[in-house]
């Protein structure tokens, strides 16, 4: 499956995201649901290297600093993508860490998007993500910048 998770720039989106991740590859509890320890692939293309750095630490301590044996269990690419030949690092990217969750954070950079109103163009993507999903049968999850109209831009 594929799911969107869009929201306004600083809403938290990746941060919410690094947790899943960690929680998921560790085995540690998400949301009080219990997990079983799974294999992360997490696109950066968003965030600085530095903001990378403090959400993991962040993260971790938050999930009480679970075995750091486990964070093998996450390969962490940080601005790989958004070039010309994205596609061609994506997929070696899956073959290589054979992830069950895919995390494209976020979605224009990742998958170098000219024009998010392009039919064709967002067709394409989604073409490029089920062909990644079905190497091994992962979860994409891709992160969406949206911009979220309030009642104050109505007049």
């Amino acid at each position: 499956s594929c799911v969107l998770l869009a929201g306004e720039p600083g809403a938290g989106k990746s941060y919410l995201c690094y947790t899943l991740s960690m929680a998921l590859a560790t085995g540690s509890p998400f949301l009080c649901w219990p997990t079983n320890p799974r294999k992360i692939l997490y696109f950066d293309q968003e965030n600085s290297y530095p903001d990378c750095t403090e959400y993991w630490r962040w993260v971790w301590h938050g999930l009480e600093r679970p075995d750091r044996l486990l964070l093998s269990n996450i390969t962490f690419a940080h601005f790989q993508l958004g070039s010309p030949k994205w596609q061609e690092m994506a997929f070696a990217y899956v073959n290589q860490a054979s992830p069950d969750l895919i995390v494209f954070d976020t979605a224009t950079p990742c998958f170098n998007i000219q024009d998010e109103n392009d039919n064709a163009e967002a067709t394409r993507i989604i073409t490029v993500i089920r062909s990644l999903q079905a190497i091994n049968g992962s979860t994409a999850l891709v992160l969406k910048h949206a911009k979220i109209r309030s009642d104050k831009e109505d007049g």
